[in-house]
């Protein structure tokens, strides 16, 4: 099939909800005939996708597809980022905040005409210390969650939510220095929230004025707040308006350093990414080409 664009899917079986991942046989059935050649893989274990990723590069696909949640949208994009090799995205996530930036349909149908159609734009993403973000990450708080999240292998939006109410009197603030464009400022915040991506997921924006194409990456700290005053944050957060909290504040940088009192737990797009006190950041400008609609 020579000449033909070949794509490549790596299903993340144990990503988000089951009930809503296309089969092989779903996927193979709407490719028939179509003027690609495919091939469908399995990531079977943390860091196996991104191995497989290297695979499909080598072997001269046009398309890596990312069929499952954040995380699997990340151990992809990282070994994609600087090469010409497309992302596409099948969100099957638990919040699949990138693929609702993006307005990437849930409809698997829809989904994989996005993938056909083969229309990319340039996507921006961001290093903090030794890892590679695309979507949000965070320190503080949300990180804290990462950790525990699904230790109990119960993943989705409800065991999240419950999870932020039962820890979330127990948090307290931190103290840190944010460096940028040749200033320092000291905050105290229960989380800073550091976004190319608007959302964590399920409608939950941190950073409604995000663009993954600026060079420039979103930083959200949030002030501690008790549990009265949650849900009046919380739906600023969902509506898009956490920018008119008084609890959070925002800005714009290319690059920044972060300096914590202690070291704290940070999370890589949704993923627990152990514990550091010094974070450099800076963003990596069109790094990524992303199918979108």
């Amino acid at each position: 099939m020579s000449g033909t664009p070949k794509i490549v899917f790596i299903i993340n079986p144990a990503s988000g909800q089951r009930s809503r991942k296309p089969g092989e046989d779903v996927i193979r059935r709407f490719f028939k005939n179509k003027p690609v050649e495919i091939e469908i893989v399995k990531s079977l274990e943390s860091g196996h996708a991104s191995e497989l990723t290297k695979t499909a590069i080598s072997q001269k696909a046009n398309t890596v597809v990312a069929v499952g949640g954040d995380g699997t949208v990340n151990e992809i994009a990282k070994v994609l980022n600087g090469t010409n090799v497309a992302l596409g995205i099948i969100p099957c996530g638990s919040g699949n905040g990138l693929a609702r930036h993006h307005l990437i349909p849930f409809n698997i149908q829809d989904s994989f005409q996005v993938i056909l159609n083969n229309n990319s734009v340039s996507h921006d993403s961001v290093k903090i210390n030794d890892y590679i973000s695309f979507n949000v990450s965070g320190i503080g708080f949300d990180a804290h969650i990462a950790h525990l999240f699904g230790k109990d292998g119960k993943r989705g939006f409800i065991s999240y939510a419950k999870l932020v109410i039962k820890e979330f009197s127990a948090y307290h603030e931190f103290g840190f220095s944010l460096d940028y464009n040749g200033k320092q400022k000291k905050y105290q915040a229960m989380l800073v929230a550091i976004s190319n991506g608007s959302q964590f997921g399920n409608n939950a924006r941190i950073a409604p004025v995000a663009d993954t194409n600026d060079g420039k990456a979103v930083v959200t700290i949030v002030k501690k707040m008790n549990l009265l005053q949650l849900p009046g944050f919380a739906l600023k957060v969902f509506k898009g308006s956490i920018d008119h909290s008084t609890f959070a504040t925002l800005m714009n940088e290319e690059k920044f350093t972060i300096t914590c009192d202690h070291e704290l737990p940070l999370h890589i797009d949704g993923e627990a990414a152990g514990f550091a006190k010094h974070f450099e950041i800076s963003t990596l400008k069109s790094s990524l080409r992303l199918l979108v609609p």
